[in-house]
């Protein structure tokens, strides 16, 4: 028996003088160990401290940016919905219709700017260019102001194709190249090949009718990809007209008779009206067969009169073949009524006055020419006041780019000055990003520094050496007391708790089913070192997961060593510890409960447990330092403190 008994204390003595060893070695690497395993922890919190505020100003500066942009969003389909409604009237009928809608209050600025470009378009097929650019300037600014790149490129290209009908061609070719400069960047064929159109209309007006059909030729390229049978036939009508006034007649008529078969596939009447007035003249200067030419001018007469249109061009075609025929009354009646249209182009007032001049001086009706010589003499100076407009913007354009050009001088010559200024700033600007970034290293390594500082706290305030000790004395009491089963249970329960220790302290997270697992080792090795002075409980809530709940390692042990060593220290009954853990919202909350002498702090200089469970409590929030409470009962001391609840 004896024999057998000695050789379990030796075994016993063994593995304890192993232990002691294996915690030794422990204890000598643990400070290099944690300190390398934490620093990316560390890094990645520190990194997070610095990317939340980043993100914030960044959301709120793209949330201001959002706030002073203009929303340029638009339910179009109610919008094409009434486009189509509209436009099921005649022309002249839907002036009147857009005004009401564009007076309505119910509608916003960048709807009523849609309207208003449509109402602008019908102007001008109305031959009212003067009107037409008001509304196509104003709604431009609204395009600009809602970065609608698309419609800006359209208004563009339609106020050229005003102007150019005006006779302002300078400022006409002006707004058809910002317009084809947009469509360009945009890759919008639609817009470039109507600004292809347009850029062939002012160089016939400049009479380069060859350079007008080259580009006339290459719009039609355009819409034949896009199939577009309307647009294709308007361009033949225009080739028609140059070689018309070219005097290639036959060439002029094939043209017209290619617009007209495409034209009565398609629905707009005011491209018929347009075809069959000119199919009128070119078969009346082909063929001098009046009855043909009048059916076509009558099919564009009566057109027009169902759209309500009034075409110029039409009643200057018949007074021409009236005059031709003889009929001088009737050509000087619808000379008269072409004259009367309201247009801004002044060069075809002027020949109409002309013509009517020549045929009342050759009837010898000399106050009647009289009279419309003076009108033609005022009609004359209001051209000639638009032309003088257009010299002197032409003028001022040339002086602004001398000026532009003088001023670019003298910004070369600045720039070379303010280079080695710009390179000396930059200098100082990678000195001061240098200087930052090294106090940003500086920041980070005292954080780490404070940190693993904080950690080594925790675990010497943990697992102190005389704890160590005392446990280590009392397994060696229960074997020269011959318990070496009990002994063996003990020491098995210590070296797990310091395992325990070891690991956990290395962690930001474990779960509660660890924490708690560990609170049991450390509870039942301190009454074997007690003696069953003290007994304890722990209660958890049935809605707490114990798996899934994350808590910071090691959080309770404190308060239940102050518990021990303390509040049970000098009393004469049995000690009672009491664990209670709830769930309180996004939290995890703990009440720790003795029976003991009570809360009565040291006042020294060092730095106890409990000022360095509030330092880890300061981490983890404002929430969690503030639910802290140490409350003196009657009987003992109530621990209050609630944890984020978090993954393990």
């Amino acid at each position: 028996m004896f024999r057998n008994l000695n050789r379990d204390r030796l075994k016993i003595r063994n593995t304890l003088a192993s232990f002691q060893n294996q915690i030794s070695f422990i204890l000598k690497k643990i400070p290099i160990f944690t300190f390398i395993k934490n620093t990316n922890n560390r890094v990645q919190r520190r990194k997070h401290i610095f990317i939340k505020p980043i993100l914030l100003v960044l959301g709120v500066i793209v949330l201001l940016f959002s706030q002073c942009r203009k929303s340029n969003r638009i339910n179009y389909s109610e919008l094409y919905k009434i486009e189509n409604e509209i436009n099921q009237n005649p022309v002249a009928d839907r002036i009147s219709m857009w005004d009401k809608l564009i007076q309505s209050d119910s509608l916003d600025q960048l709807f009523k700017a849609y309207l208003i470009f449509d109402k602008a378009n019908d102007l001008s097929s109305m031959q009212k260019e003067i009107q037409s650019i008001v509304y196509f300037k104003k709604v431009l600014n609204d395009f600009k102001a809602y970065n609608l790149d698309t419609m800006q490129a359209k208004t563009l290209v339609n106020l050229g194709i005003c102007y150019a009908f005006t006779n302002q061609k300078n400022t006409a070719a002006e707004n058809v190249l910002k317009g084809l400069d947009i469509a360009n960047r945009l890759k919008d064929t639609a817009i470039i090949s109507r600004a292809y159109g347009e850029l062939a209309h002012i160089y016939y007006l400049n009479d380069n009718k060859d350079k007008a059909i080259e580009y006339l030729k290459k719009s039609i390229n355009l819409y034949r990809k896009k199939k577009d049978t309307q647009a294709i036939s308007a361009i033949y009508n225009n080739i028609g007209i140059i070689y018309q006034e070219r005097h290639q007649t036959k060439e002029a008529y094939d043209y017209m008779l290619k617009s007209l078969q495409l034209k009565d596939t398609t629905d707009n009447p005011l491209d018929l009206i347009e075809t069959y007035n000119n199919l009128g003249a070119l078969t009346y200067a082909l063929t001098k067969n009046k009855q043909k030419a009048l059916s076509y001018y009558r099919k564009a007469l009566k057109i027009a009169h169902q759209e309500k249109f009034q075409s110029e061009d039409i009643y200057k075609n018949l007074g021409d073949l009236y005059e031709d025929t003889g009929q001088v009354e009737t050509a000087k009646h619808y000379y008269r009524l072409a004259i009367r249209i309201p247009n801004g182009n002044y060069d075809d007032k002027i020949k109409l006055y002309n013509k009517l001049l020549y045929l009342d001086l050759k009837q010898n009706q000399n106050q009647s020419a009289l009279s419309l010589l003076k009108q033609k003499d005022s009609l004359y100076n209001l051209q000639q006041n638009m032309i003088n407009r257009e010299n002197q913007k032409n003028i001022e354009s040339n002086l602004a780019l001398i000026t532009k050009q003088k001023q670019l001088a003298q910004a070369k010559q600045l720039n070379k000055k303010n280079r080695i200024i710009f390179i000396f700033i930059i200098i100082i600007f990678l000195l001061g990003l240098f200087i930052s970034y090294q106090l940003n290293r500086v920041d980070k390594l005292k954080y780490r520094q404070e940190q693993f500082i904080l950690e080594q706290k925790v675990l010497r305030s943990q697992m102190n050496p005389h704890f160590i000790f005392n446990v280590l004395s009392s397994i060696q009491n229960s074997l020269i007391e011959n318990n070496p089963i009990l002994s063996a249970t003990y020491l098995s329960k210590f070296a797990k708790l310091i395992r325990q220790n070891f690991d956990y302290i290395q962690k930001k997270q474990i779960s509660l089913q660890k924490e708690l697992e560990m609170i049991r080792n450390y509870l039942d090795t301190q009454k074997f070192r007690y003696k069953e002075k003290f007994d304890y409980q722990i209660n958890i809530s049935p809605d707490i997961d114990q798996y899934k709940t994350g808590i910071s390692p090691m959080i309770l042990q404190p308060f239940l060593e102050n518990a021990i060593e303390h509040g049970f220290k000098n009393i004469n009954y049995k000690g009672h510890l009491e664990i209670n853990i709830s769930k309180n919202a996004h939290q995890i909350c703990f009440e720790i409960i003795d029976n003991g002498m009570g809360f009565n702090p040291q006042q020294d200089f060092k730095e106890h447990a409990l000022s360095i469970f509030k330092k880890r409590l300061t981490l983890m929030g404002k929430d969690a330092i503030e639910s802290f409470k140490i409350t003196n009962l009657p009987q003992g001391t109530k621990v209050i403190f609630c944890l984020p609840d978090q993954q393990p």
